[in-house]
């Protein structure tokens, strides 16, 4: 995994935060990426403020975005 961080957006309060990666929790495209910590747009990952749903797309992008699960 070579992002460490991630812009979360949350709409509750209408900010954006950076905040660290810390695991892969889901990820829809392939099993396997959970294990090796592959993220692709759609994966879920843990954070300091909790699990959040990968909007970007970190490959093409080069930035890592999401938006943070109630």
């Amino acid at each position: 995994m070579n992002a460490s961080h991630i812009n979360v957006n949350i709409p509750s309060e209408g900010i954006t935060k950076r905040v660290g990666i810390s695991n892969i929790v889901e990820n829809s495209a392939d099993p396997n990426y959970v294990r090796r910590n592959i993220i692709t747009k759609g994966a879920i990952a843990e954070t300091e403020l909790g699990l959040v749903r990968i909007t970007s797309r970190p490959g093409m992008d080069g930035v890592v975005s999401g938006i943070l699960i109630d």
